[in-house]
């Protein structure tokens, strides 16, 4: 990792007030990678 070699996927990102979508995205098996929930 320090190298730079790994480096995260992120398929989706979703604010806080998004978190239930987040959620049944997730469930569902969709993401391809990290589902981020920001903080506005």
């Amino acid at each position: 990792m320090e190298e730079g070699k790994v480096k995260p996927v992120t398929d989706r990102s979703y604010s806080l007030k998004e978190v239930s979508k987040a959620l049944q995205y997730f469930e569902k098996g969709h993401a391809q990678g990290k589902v981020m929930i920001t903080m506005e």
